[in-house]
């Protein structure tokens, strides 16, 4: 079973688009079905965020893709950020790579994820009720998001304050291509949009906005602000 085609390096050095190109439905599932649900599910270790990955891959192969989108997002916020920029550790870990390629994992998260917004399956859940409490998140990457959602769903007030002009720290502000920033806007914003969530943009909690002012109003802080600098 070969891995996703690439496009061809000559178009590629022109623009910050996909690199591989989408399997077809049926190689989708093909994929799937090579997940031999393991007893010990090494792929489940290798993922930094516990995807419930041998569940949605045999979904996946059964064609019952809203199920997938639903065990997807059981563990993972944004699966259509991590199925572009993961490293895909659950691949190294995949146990079928010990004398076979891997099953392409990250291609069938990238896949399910982009069914459910083509389907509309992927919706704000605003939450049965609220508790009263009020949760600031200083930062509005992914990690801030996430966070955000979580609390929002257990029925807490969040609020995202971001030191840009817009919400997305560095995925909404950096040089890439619309493609990516269309996903961003799509994937995040139908989370998270005022009907769950509260955002402040140009507010610098630090510098324009007082870290007393945040404790003062809210019962909780969550620092989500990312690393700017690169390591070295």
């Amino acid at each position: 079973m070969s891995c996703p085609a690439r496009r061809p390096a000559t178009q590629r050095i022109n623009d910050w688009f996909e690199i591989y190109q989408d399997f077809p439905e049926d190689r989708l599932r093909s994929q799937g079905a090579r997940c031999m649900d393991c007893g010990v599910p090494f792929c489940h270790t290798g993922c930094p965020v516990n995807n419930l990955i041998p569940d949605w891959n045999d979904l996946v192969y059964r064609g019952r893709w809203k199920e997938a989108v639903r065990q997807l997002h059981a563990t993972n916020n944004f699966p259509e950020f991590t199925g572009r920029i993961c490293p895909a550790p659950c691949e190294a870990a995949c146990v079928l790579g010990i004398n076979q390629q891997a099953v392409t994992i990250k291609q069938i998260e990238k896949s399910i994820v982009e069914r459910g917004f083509e389907e509309g399956w992927i919706r704000p859940e605003p939450p049965a009720f609220r508790t009263g409490k009020r949760a600031a998140i200083v930062g509005s990457g992914p990690a801030g998001l996430a966070a955000a959602q979580q609390l929002c769903r257990a029925g807490h007030e969040a609020v995202v304050y971001e030191k840009a002009d817009r919400i997305g720290d560095c995925f909404a502000t950096a040089s890439l291509n619309s493609s990516w920033k269309s996903t961003f806007s799509t994937g995040a914003w139908t989370r998270c949009r005022p009907r769950e969530c509260s955002f402040v943009t140009n507010a610098h909690v630090g510098v324009g906005v007082a870290v007393q002012e945040l404790q003062r109003e809210f019962d909780a802080i969550v620092l989500a602000g990312g690393s700017e600098q690169p390591r070295t």
